[in-house]
């Protein structure tokens, strides 16, 4: 076959990898899986991702690409290089969005992969910035009973204390905030990424936004997505709070009794009113970690939130783990899905280092062995699916295609 898979097929195998049976207790750990969702920021990590998954059984993978890898494919000026002096007429993220989108659905064809599901990662969302002048592309009438209908809900639910400080001052800088420029901006970016790249999931990036002002956005863009573009099909994952930047260094809070049942509820508050999926929060990890540095999973908040969606709204949302480079392991089921980039940006770069260091005076010489095509078709293509195999193995989800094939009634 060789066809990519749809967000309902990918819902469908999501929920047939639910880490709890049906009296919501957690299943044994060799009966949990955990799915691979790999970066790709260039054609031969799109490659090596999709060989992987067509291998033997075929393993099911989710391929990423985030608003940042789209805009540099796409060629925008000052994300990658220009010559001084030339000029760059269109839009750079739905330029780059679409020729991803033919990369990956050819490679899928030709290697026969029946279970790549394509991702958006990392969508995010303009910082909010309280003190700022936002200059205005719409009427913010809308976006304040958008903001009102947020708080009345969160209020209703008994939940104000697990959120920020709301006043009408503050209600009428966020209407502001979802009337600028940059805001309508993003949603037209993003909007027009799911329209052309047809993504199986789709997640936008809210990390420091205010947690009311986060369920007005994330509502917002689920109808948009349903109602404006008429997709039904696209897995939306939500962002609550941090989930670990690159560069930090703050300390992980672990959460406990009461703290860890009022986030638990706040949690599933936020997956009922905005009608997202998946969802990201903070288990402790974070974004390009280096080599030997390894941050533990808080599995006890996991388990304890992840079931209290279940038990609240009826909708399994799959875990998506942010940093998955740096994760000391793969706590598997209650992960739905672990995102790896750096670890496959290090290993290409590292064979590659390792091939030109290997033969310098060919390199410098000049000798087209040495400089060719090959470094990148073999040398590096192979490392990036090396490492892939290497972070597809603990998951549990090699070779599971038959069981995906059941699920898919296929």
């Amino acid at each position: 076959m060789g066809s990519l898979l749809t967000g309902r097929e990918l819902r469908t195998i999501f929920d047939g990898l639910c880490p709890f049976d049906e009296d919501l207790k957690l299943k044994a750990e060799e009966d949990r899986i955990t799915l691979l969702a790999a970066n790709s920021n260039n054609w031969w990590q799109t490659r090596a991702f999709v060989m992987l998954s067509a291998l033997g059984d075929q393993s099911p993978i989710i391929v990423q690409f985030s608003h940042n890898s789209n805009t540099k494919v796409g060629g925008l000026t000052g994300k990658v290089f220009s010559p001084e002096g030339l000029g760059y007429r269109g839009n750079a993220a739905l330029y780059g969005a679409k020729a991803n989108a033919d990369w990956i659905e050819g490679e899928a064809e030709v290697f026969g992969a029946d279970l790549v599901a394509v991702s958006l990662d990392h969508f995010a969302v303009p910082e909010f910035e309280p003190e700022k002048d936002y200059s205005q592309r719409a009427c913010p009438t809308g976006a304040s009973q958008r903001v009102d209908e947020a708080w009345s809900f969160i209020e209703y639910a008994g939940l104000t204390d697990e959120v920020e400080d709301f006043t009408p001052e503050v209600a009428c800088k966020y209407a502001r905030y979802l009337s600028s420029e940059e805001y309508r901006s993003f949603i037209s970016d993003f909007m027009g990424t799911v329209e052309i790249m047809k993504p199986a999931w789709g997640m936008i990036d809210t990390e420091g936004i205010p947690p009311v002002l986060d369920f007005v956005i994330t509502r917002e863009i689920s109808e948009a997505v349903r109602n404006g573009l008429g997709n039904m099909d696209m897995m939306l994952e939500a962002e609550l709070g941090a989930t670990g930047q690159s560069g930090d260094e703050v300390e992980y809070e672990e959460l406990t009794g009461d703290e860890l049942d009022a986030f638990a509820e706040l949690a599933a508050a936020f997956i009922d009113y905005t009608g997202a999926e998946g969802i990201a929060y903070d288990i402790g990890m974070k974004h390009a970690a280096v080599a030997g540095e390894k941050h533990e999973i808080d599995e006890n908040k996991l388990e304890t939130v992840q079931r209290r969606i279940i038990e609240q709204t009826g909708i399994y949302a799959p875990f998506a783990q942010h940093g998955g480079t740096g994760s000391a392991g793969v706590a598997k089921g209650l992960i739905g899905k672990t995102n790896i980039n750096t670890a496959f940006l290090v290993a290409g770069s590292q064979g590659r280092y390792e091939f030109f260091d290997s033969q310098p005076e060919d390199v410098r010489g000049g000798a087209k062995g040495a400089c060719g095509t090959d470094v990148e078709t073999h040398v590096y293509l192979e490392a990036v699916y090396n490492e892939a195999v290497e972070r597809l193995e603990p998951t549990g989800s090699m070779g599971i295609g038959p069981s995906c094939f059941d699920m898919l009634g296929w």
